[in-house]
């Protein structure tokens, strides 16, 4: 049983963070990486969601505390691409795309 709470670790973290991409209006990542009520919201409605969801689709009844490292990974990799995206903008190698865009 620990080898499958080992390969669904990732597949949950996965799956976390394609349903935290897709919450309308976008989240913000920075406010939510800090602690806010948006994310404590998020909290409750996608753990319980993943929960069901691998219940209902894999008969895999998963730990709360799986759910809650998966969807707190889920935050941390979102928001890490988040910086690395801001960071690759503010680069000299994207001025000269910019500059062509620009004109």
């Amino acid at each position: 049983m620990s080898s499958q709470k080992s390969e669904t670790l990732p597949d949950v973290t996965y799956w976390l963070a394609l349903e935290i991409a897709k919450v309308d209006p976008v989240v913000n990542l920075d406010v939510m990486y800090r602690g806010s009520m948006e994310l404590d919201y998020l909290y409750q409605v996608l753990t319980s969601k993943a929960q069901h969801y691998w219940w209902q689709e894999h008969g895999v009844k998963l730990s709360p505390v799986m759910v809650n490292n998966a969807f707190f990974r889920a935050i941390a990799m979102l928001h890490h691409r988040h910086l690395e995206f801001d960071r690759s903008r503010q680069t000299e190698e994207t001025a000269w795309v910019k500059e062509l865009l620009g004109r």
